[in-house]
């Protein structure tokens, strides 16, 4: 065999044998390999899955380098959600209802308080039967608006329990009713000094009245639009006097009257207005009652709100929510927490029996 020959089968003879030249190659890389330090060796132990072979142990040099702890991070503090405020769940069609009450009496204010001098108040009573000389009956669960009616079948009496006990600012004074050819005056008196107070001579038109039946209170109300004109001193004597021993509260625009009135009965008095609380008391008898009320201080902030609204420019105006103010004053005075059960009892008792003594002496 030639040597061209035997050289061109040497490669192929090489090639027969590739594990050897794998193990030639891996011999080749070794040198230049990395070896692993202790601490790889150590963590790779360490790092076995439980539940295989026994783990090897650490080694000699693991087990005596020093375990250096690491000073603890700080742990950053739970962010809270911010708080939001609770939702408000609006009406389906965005807009919120108002009280009907509210927007009668409203609708009763707007209609007469454009007036001059004009005065707004509500009183607490009770709305009585004609008939039967006891509280109303309704078939009603709910305040009420009254429609008025000519001749009324019921009367509103102001009379209150004096067991309401308020010590605010307090005043007596006396009222002397006059009538002349313009109609009654009156004339405010201070019952100390028996001078005539600030714009104590006025002529009182009534405009309006609109009543409240409260079923669940133990009170009525009456809302009342009247005009006071300020008018010369009268002269000649007056009809009747009324002396008022008054306790007042103001909060902001309105302000709280509970009044003793002491009604002296006079043989000229014949244009005075029957009050219901005189039936069981002898003629010679002052007349005693208890009014309580609630009046706006400047009726002309509620003027103002209903001239802008009535403008229609589109501004904002306060006129409703005056007119809600005002109607939850009266409903926080006509609650049963103001007035002992007993007392109320006994009033309506009392009311009972003036009623029975009047039946009989028409008789």
């Amino acid at each position: 065999m030639s040597d061209a020959d035997s050289s061109r089968k040497r490669p192929l003879e090489e090639n027969n044998d590739p594990k050897a030249d794998q193990d030639s190659t891996i011999n080749d890389k070794e040198p230049s390999a990395k070896k692993a330090r202790p601490e790889e060796i150590s963590v790779t132990q360490s790092g076995s899955q439980p539940g295989g072979a026994n783990p090897p142990q650490p080694s000699s040099f693991s087990q005596a380098a020093p375990q250096l702890q690491q000073p603890p991070r700080p742990q950053a503090q739970a962010q809270q959600p911010p708080v939001s405020p609770p939702r408000r769940d609006h009406a389906f069609f965005g807009t919120d209802v108002m009280d009907d009450v509210v927007r009668a009496v409203g609708e009763f204010l707007f209609q007469h308080c454009h007036h001059p001098n004009v005065e707004i108040e509500a009183k607490l009573g009770i709305l009585t039967d004609n008939n039967t000389g006891r509280r109303i009956e309704l078939p009603v669960m709910s305040e009420t608006v009254i429609l008025p009616q000519r001749p009324a079948w019921y009367r509103f009496v102001s009379d209150m329990t004096i067991g309401y006990q308020i010590q605010y600012k307090h005043t007596k004074e006396i009222d002397q009713f006059y009538t002349g050819p313009q109609g009654k005056t009156r004339v405010t008196k201070d019952q100390s000094t028996n001078a005539v107070i600030p714009n104590g001579i006025v002529k009182k038109d009534r405009i309006a009245d609109l009543d409240v039946f409260s079923p669940r209170s133990p009170f009525d109300f009456r809302v009342s639009v009247n005009v006071e004109v300020p008018v010369p001193a009268p002269t000649g004597n007056p009809q009747f006097e009324r002396h008022k021993d008054r306790i007042s509260y103001r909060h902001h625009n309105f302000k709280i009257d509970l009044t003793q009135v002491k009604t002296a009965n006079s043989p000229n008095n014949n244009n005075q207005r029957p009050n219901y609380s005189q039936m069981a008391r002898p003629a010679q008898q002052p007349d005693v009652t208890h009014e309580l009320e609630i009046e706006f201080v400047h009726p002309e902030e509620l003027v103002r709100e209903r001239t802008i609204r009535l403008s229609g420019q589109g501004r904002p105006d306060r006129f409703w929510e005056i007119v809600g103010y005002f109607i939850n004053n009266v409903r926080g005075l006509a609650t049963t927490k103001y007035i002992p059960q007993a007392q109320r009892q006994q009033q309506h008792q009392q009311q009972q029996q003036q009623h029975q003594q009047q039946q009989q002496q028409r008789r």
